[in-house]
């Protein structure tokens, strides 16, 4: 062992033994006072140098217009592509059955010429109705959508589903058609292809997307959209209703949902959990969690409230947690009671709510999913 090797190691002890003894020790010594030298610091400073420029709030267009402008600008920014190919099934699969009440398959769907999304649907066995409603699902920053029927295959799903995560279990049992959606970074999406990857699941398909004036968003929703494409196309054979699809969504994929639904107005409604909040007290000011929910240039436009404004008249349900460390529930209160305020101007006041929940950063399975069949 070389005399370099024997310093790099002895360093490494010792700055693990400070670490132990110090908690918070600095390798670069304690800061000057006064000094601003984080660089969060100065950039929360700027972040209404130029702030939502094309808000409804101080829009003199009619809602419809303002609806029009805005949601082409959103689709500019996010990377949505409004355009799609067609989706070709490349896979179909059916899978073991685990519960008596529904049955699943799974296609693997090809959306773009290199680019395919696995999607999985729960359905209901005894409904033989021609006119199923539809949910679709996208879970957060977990696993994987497996989550959402009540599939286990890490340890911390069971905590997400004693949480109520088995929405589409839910939802089949009620007589929806459920199709659950595996997001990029994530289950069997997980990045296996590049050299020297992130050790974050997201973020180097986010710096790329950024190279190409895209977000993780809007390749999300671009994806939702084609699944969409594709459920309508098959909708006779899949017995659902066009007109009753809807999307819930848990923190990023909550997030993902209020911009579907506001990029894409074939969705009759939208339930996010524990993703509603300002972006410039929430999103804006902490960890970005490898590019999740972050859009390029959004605070110099919107907001989470002009987003969700978008979705009128169609429905929108706020959930939330009153201790979510990330999502507050007086946050998302908030947010939906001034998009109440543009949801008035199309006579859809009902159509919005806010959700509590007790607790933290969680899925509210039962509580949400009775409240979204009463509500929608």
């Amino acid at each position: 062992m070389s005399a370099l090797t024997l310093r790099i190691l002895f360093s490494a002890v010792i700055r693990k033994i400070k670490k132990i003894i110090y908690k918070r020790h600095d390798d670069y010594g304690v800061r000057p006072k006064g000094l601003f030298l984080s660089p969060s610091q100065g950039i929360f400073e700027n972040i209404h140098v130029n702030y939502r420029h094309l808000s409804f709030v101080n829009s003199s267009l009619s809602p419809k217009q303002w609806q029009s402008v805005a949601r082409k600008k959103l689709a500019e920014l996010v990377g949505y592509q409004a355009k799609r190919p067609r989706v070709e099934t490349i896979l179909t699969q059916n899978l073991a059955q685990f519960d008596s009440l529904s049955s699943r398959l799974k296609f693997y769907l090809r959306v773009n010429r290199l680019l395919d999304v696995p999607v999985t649907i729960i359905r209901p066995k005894s409904i033989k109705s021609k006119d199923s409603p539809v949910l679709i699902f996208l879970a957060g920053s977990t696993s994987g959508v497996h989550v959402g029927w009540g599939e286990v295959k890490v340890p911390i799903d069971h905590h997400r589903i004693s949480c109520g995560s088995d929405i589409l279990l839910r939802a089949a049992k009620d007589g929806y058609f459920g199709v659950g959606i595996e997001q990029a970074g994530f289950g069997e999406r997980q990045e296996k292809h590049l050299y020297k990857k992130s050790s974050s699941r997201t973020a180097d398909a986010f710096c790329h997307l950024v190279l190409q004036g895209r977000s993780l968003i809007g390749l999300g929703a671009t994806e939702v959209s084609s699944v969409i494409d594709w459920l309508i196309d098959n909708a006779n054979d899949f017995g659902i209703d066009r007109k009753k699809i809807y999307v819930f969504g848990h923190s990023s994929g909550g997030t993902l949902a209020q911009y579907c639904g506001a990029l894409d107005t074939r969705i009759a409604g939208v339930m996010a959990s524990g993703s509603v909040g300002y972006i410039e007290k929430t999103i804006a000011k902490r960890g970005a969690a490898g590019g999740l929910s972050v859009v390029p240039g959004i605070l110099n436009w919107f907001e989470a409230s002009d987003v969700i404004s978008l979705i009128a008249p169609r429905s929108f349900i706020a959930v939330s947690g009153t201790e979510d460390h990330i999502f507050p529930y007086k946050g998302a209160k908030s947010v939906v009671e001034e998009a109440t305020s543009f949801f008035e101007k199309l006579n859809a006041a009902p159509k919005i709510s806010a959700l509590k929940g007790k607790g933290g950063h969680s899925y509210y399975g039962k509580l949400s999913w009775e409240y979204f069949k009463s509500h929608i």
